[in-house]
């Protein structure tokens, strides 16, 4: 990792208050400290962050140094403001848009994706823009209404987030049934991953949200993770229900839809 040395910023501000997150595959440790945040030019001077003594084993095999969370100050960790809400006033607009890619094999000198702080991204994304209430300012959590793939589907309302820390796609279980079903995926336990040949042809997933469909194909679902002839399904079962989310729409949705998000 590239270490944040705490004792060569003359502006950081040690506290004594400790914190945790635990992630869905893992969970990091530490205290939490100020500093000067300065993002592509937009600065502010006290931003509040955890910085993390230990973090779980996984962690050390990607390639990421840290989060910058951009959830609502609602699921912040002990209090502390979160930095798109701190630099809200110096944005040409109170947005911020997500656009991933999709690289079929892995490519160095490509560009994966791109975070547009305050504004739209006119180049990677289309201009039209469907925007859905939120209903719940903790995630970026909205209403479903309907799910579809192949002879399958379902007219449940359910409450979804969007979340770009999500590789896949997180449904309930009997959706997550439905889906092995359709497109004949079989688990491979060595791998614990939903496996399906990689050449063959799946239903698109269908998405209900404020009234329209989105379709999201199977170039998206379908992953290549080297692990013989076979693919791995984007999926995997979550359980939520109440108030809480019962889906979480994580990369594999972003990288049909470019995402964006109004503050």
């Amino acid at each position: 990792k590239h270490q944040f040395h705490t004792d060569a910023s003359s502006t950081f501000v040690k506290t004594s208050q400790p914190f945790v997150i635990f992630y869905g595959s893992g969970s990091c440790r530490g205290y939490i400290g100020t500093d000067v945040l300065n993002l592509a030019g937009l600065v502010y001077p006290t931003q509040g962050f955890g910085v993390s003594t230990s973090i779980a084993e996984v962690f050390g095999y990607q390639p990421m140094d840290g989060i910058l969370g951009l959830g609502w100050p609602a699921l912040a960790e002990d209090g502390v403001v979160p930095p798109i809400q701190n630099l809200l006033d110096q944005l040409d607009q109170p947005i911020f848009t997500v656009w991933l890619d999709r690289h079929v094999k892995p490519v160095e000198d490509k560009l994966g994706g791109l975070i547009t702080y305050g504004g739209l991204d006119d180049v990677n994304c289309d201009a039209q823009i469907d925007y859905v209430t939120l209903s719940s300012k903790t995630y970026w959590q909205f209403p479903m209404t309907g799910f579809s793939i192949g002879s399958y589907s379902s007219n449940a309302k359910a409450e979804v987030i969007s979340d770009t820390g999500t590789s896949w796609i997180g449904a309930p279980p009997a959706v997550v049934s439905a889906i092995v079903k359709e497109t004949g995926a079989k688990y491979d336990y060595f791998n614990q991953v939903y496996a399906v040949p990689c050449i063959g042809k799946y239903p698109d997933m269908i998405f209900t949200i404020g009234g329209k469909a989105y379709n999201v194909p199977s170039i998206e679902y379908v992953i290549d993770l080297a692990i013989g002839n076979n693919c791995a399904l984007t999926i995997f079962e979550q359980n939520g229900g109440g108030f809480g989310p019962s889906w979480t729409l994580g990369d594999t949705w972003i990288r049909t839809y470019c995402n964006i998000h109004d503050v």
